[in-house]
């Protein structure tokens, strides 16, 4: 939803308010490339915040306006990007028609395809291309419905925050339009023309989305996560949680580990078993996508998200789902210097294309 017609070349606050983690960077778009000056996360305060939804507005004013007076960050021109179980992906087919006659068009149909009332939901679209039915040339359209009580709540809350809202995003439409905005990624890997499976391992849960040149055509939130896999392991043994971020910290760089550390080699299995639960769900994303049409396929599997941190990640993936898949460290024209796997949403919020 753009909030202003006019947005400024000029730096800007992009966040992106997670169950577990805040996290925002100071940037601006140029001509050929981002540039991120500042960036920084905080915990979210326990409870204040789930599923797209402010809990305790006060707890998260507070820990908000704590960080940027704590950093000295002045700029008030912000973007937001979010995202929700209760955001409301469709896919629909309507006749051919001009663009400027698909919003009138559309307005008719609301009701067929948002379950709840439609007054409680700003609905926007994004074309997907032409398809044939029956010989006839159709418009396939994405609908992009999102609570009211979501987007109003999050508008509220910079304001009273002193900060001047610019853009709400909805985060696979920040990661398509950084897809779509750069060429390569991890150096080698070019990105147009490319079918990417995105997977952003969140805490609460995982979104997965399918993206091909900046255009969603599947996009679904799956119930497992970060907290997923630290309860699996208080399943099994006893630690608070300073000493659970201590071990999985130095699994994230061991897959072989000696005979000294067996609860260990326990653990990183706790953990490998719990991706695997994941990956099955992640699966019956990719089936619906496979088989909606004939030639479709998916050619690689991007992670991303503040879960992807072990490094033996990529081959799980790889040789789970049989498709090539690196977690995000670079992308060619983003001058950043933190891990962009943790603020890719955040990222692609700052380019300016088209927001829902």
């Amino acid at each position: 939803m753009n909030l202003k017609s006019f947005l400024p070349k000029k730096k800007v606050l992009s966040l992106d308010i997670g169950s577990y983690q805040i996290k925002g960077i100071i940037g601006k778009e140029i001509k050929n490339g981002i540039i991120i000056d500042d960036y920084f996360s905080i915990f979210t305060p326990k409870g204040a915040y789930n599923d797209g939804k402010i809990v305790d507005k006060e707890l998260i004013h507070y820990v908000i306006d704590e960080e940027l007076k704590k950093n000295n960050i002045k700029t008030k021109d912000t973007y937001l990007t979010i995202n929700s179980s209760e955001i409301i992906v469709r896919e629909v087919i309507i006749p051919k028609v001009e663009q400027k006659e698909i919003e009138n068009l559309l307005s008719f149909q609301i009701p067929d395809y948002i379950p709840m009332n439609p007054d409680d939901y700003i609905v926007q679209f994004k074309p997907i291309g032409l398809i044939y039915e029956d010989d006839i040339e159709k418009l396939s359209i994405l609908l992009i419905g999102i609570p009211k009580e979501i987007v109003e709540s999050h508008l509220q809350l910079l304001k009273s925050l002193g900060l001047n809202p610019l853009v709400l995003d909805y985060q696979p439409n920040s990661i398509g339009k950084l897809i779509k905005f750069t060429n390569s990624i991890n150096e080698d890997y070019p990105t147009k023309d490319i079918t990417f499976a995105t997977i952003d391992i969140g805490y609460e849960s995982t979104k997965v989305s399918i993206i091909k040149n900046g255009i969603i055509y599947v996009s679904r939130v799956i119930d497992i996560g970060g907290k997923y896999i630290d309860q699996s392991i208080l399943n099994f043994f006893e630690y608070n949680e300073s000493e659970l971020i201590e071990i999985k910290n130095f699994l994230e760089n061991n897959v072989l580990l000696d005979e000294s550390k067996p609860e260990y080699n326990t653990i990183l299995n706790i953990i490998k078993d719990a991706f695997i639960t994941l990956n099955e769900k992640i699966e019956m994303v990719f089936r619906y996508f496979l088989t909606r049409e004939s030639g479709n396929q998916i050619n690689m599997i991007l992670l991303y998200g503040g879960n992807v941190n072990f490094n033996w990640l990529n081959n799980l993936y790889s040789n789970y789902f049989n498709i090539p898949s690196i977690r995000v460290e670079s992308m060619d024209n983003i001058i950043f210097h933190g891990k962009i796997y943790e603020y890719l949403n955040s990222i692609g919020a700052l380019i300016r294309g088209t927001e829902v």
